[in-house]
């Protein structure tokens, strides 16, 4: 409730509410609340949030919109389905394809697996996160410092499906070439000790700095000073991946480019060789050449960024997403 400062807000007030809401999706007060309310839809994010939206979306005749964003559709693959944790929700996942009147994927990737796990084809739609464009500062850039070290930045939680470990093997690998360049990584998790230790190993400390978790405000400092994004995802061994990561978007908004995977949504984000360096996954030798492109050809990598930020104008500028939003409820609403 502190991170979440909107109004109004209506959470479980106590132990026994949260203990109703979570084990029988229960609560009289939230019922109440519909009741009383002239609400039009219910939009739930996160196919396990659906889980819980969908009897309260039912019981008041009010359609249903959820938004699937990664790891709620990779709980539904193979053996995941029959995973304690994820039992009920893939128990109620066909029911919540049927009811729902729209299912909205953060990528087309999501979007193609929704329908494979049984979402009607015609209730799927891709629907990319915007990212508001005045949080960040964005000037024009200024001519190339040939003596400047080449600044690297990862931000994420510290978990396999990020690829840490990847990228400070190839930021070894540049170093190791006589490249003067640095890497800050931003964020926490369990793979940060890991993490340190390899930098550790590898002798890096001089060169690579963990700098924990920042806040939005810091984040686009950081950004601002940065000279690429790295974000070298993978498909955890869950299936779990990502949509559309927001880190990128908000990198290019400030005319950063990024290297990324060919993975998930990120294709959709980086164009290759135009706003940015795409690479297999786990493969360290391509990631490497990607960092020393961008670390020998710095006028493209300066153009690279101009085409990210006008990128970010044309196809995820918040506002017009948000307008996007709007379509989509009203196609929800009138059944279209």
């Amino acid at each position: 409730m502190d991170r979440f400062t909107h109004q109004p807000v209506y959470s479980c007030r106590n132990a026994i509410e949260r203990m109703m809401y979570r084990n029988f999706i229960i609560n009289p007060r939230f019922d109440k609340l519909l009741n009383k309310g002239s609400f039009d839809l219910v939009h739930a994010h996160f196919g396990t949030g659906a889980m819980y939206a969908l009897p309260f979306a039912r019981r008041h005749k009010l359609p249903l919109v959820v938004t699937f964003h990664g790891y709620d559709v990779a709980a539904l693959i193979g053996r995941e389905r029959n995973k304690y944790h994820n039992r009920k929700y893939s128990r109620k996942s066909r029911k919540i394809f049927e009811y729902a009147s729209l299912l909205l994927a953060a990528s087309t990737e999501l979007k193609s697996l929704l329908i494979e796990l049984g979402a009607p084809k015609e209730k799927v739609k891709v629907y990319r996160l915007g990212i508001d464009l005045h949080r960040f500062s964005y000037t024009e850039p200024q001519p190339v410092n040939e003596n400047e070290p080449l600044r690297f930045l990862m931000i994420g939680r510290f978990t396999p499906k990020k690829g840490h470990i990847y990228s400070i093997n190839a930021f070894k690998r540049l170093k190791d070439e006589g490249k003067t360049a640095t890497m800050d990584f931003i964020g926490s998790g369990e793979n940060e000790q890991t993490c340190k230790e390899l930098v550790s190993s590898l002798g890096l400390e001089d060169s690579v700095k963990f700098l924990g978790i920042k806040s939005s405000e810091e984040i686009s400092n950081y950004l601002s000073r940065s000279h690429v994004l790295v974000a070298p995802s993978v498909t955890a061994s869950d299936h779990d991946r990502e949509s559309g990561l927001i880190v990128i978007k908000e990198a290019a908004a400030v005319g950063l480019p990024s290297i990324g995977t060919w993975h998930g949504g990120i294709p959709e984000i980086i164009e290759d060789q135009k706003t940015g360096l795409l690479v297999p996954e786990r493969n360290i030798d391509a990631l490497f050449r990607a960092m020393k492109y961008m670390a020998v050809e710095p006028q493209k990598r300066v153009e690279m960024g101009i085409l990210a930020r006008k990128k970010m104008e044309a196809e995820y500028d918040l506002f017009e997403r948000v307008k996007e939003l709007e379509t989509l409820y009203d196609q929800a609403l009138s059944g279209s």
